[in-house]
């Protein structure tokens, strides 16, 4: 079985990509100004800001426009690239949810610049409420013990705390080898890059 979140292309487009080209502008706008201006300070951290921005969303693959549920793992995909994590593999699973807003930042495993940090607009999303409540419960199982879900526990009771989609993780004695050879093991604590 697998399920697609799909980021609503249009608002993908006006939200995350169009920020990201305008921030490529701003970089080489501040780099040339940091040689022909006065104000070095000012151009050099506009440079550093629009950098991170630029490479937050195209190329650590931070701003995901589709999450991808299977049996055997949880995906993330932008611009062409798609890293994948076995559940299997994932030893850290953080979520800090801003629920007015709806949008999450998911960190997995060893996450940093490089890789496993993610920004999930779960309101942009198609069956966004379900993937909102996925990757809370998931943070949920792979946590049972951490003070969030001992905070929901004292809580929320009443509440479910199993992922909301019925195959969510596999006893590990299902977990299969993928054997397709489009699917290639990193070492950065569980995570795949799709060749």
């Amino acid at each position: 079985m697998k399920k697609e979140y799909i980021y609503d292309p249009k608002r993908y487009f006006m939200q995350i990509t169009l920020i990201g080209w305008f921030c490529v502008a701003v970089f080489l706008l501040s780099l040339f100004m940091i040689g022909f201006s006065s104000n070095r300070p000012l151009f050099f951290l506009a440079a550093l800001a629009a950098a991170y921005t630029v490479w937050n969303t195209f190329l650590s693959g931070s701003n995901p426009n589709k999450v991808i549920l299977e049996e055997d793992g949880i995906s993330f995909e932008s611009y062409g690239k798609r890293i994948k994590y076995p559940f299997s593999g994932i030893t850290v699973f953080l979520v800090k949810d801003f629920r007015g807003s709806g949008k999450i930042f998911l960190r997995i495993n060893r996450h940093n610049l490089l890789r496993g940090r993610f920004w999930i607009h779960t309101r942009e999303f198609n069956d966004s409420e379900e993937l909102f409540l996925y990757l809370l419960k998931l943070e949920y199982q792979t946590h049972p013990d951490g003070l969030k879900a001992r905070a929901w526990d004292s809580t929320r009771p009443d509440v479910d705390k199993r992922p909301v989609l019925p195959w969510h993780l596999p006893p590990a004695e299902k977990q299969q080898d993928h054997g397709q050879g489009k699917v290639r093991k990193s070492d950065d604590g569980g995570a795949e890059s799709e060749i």
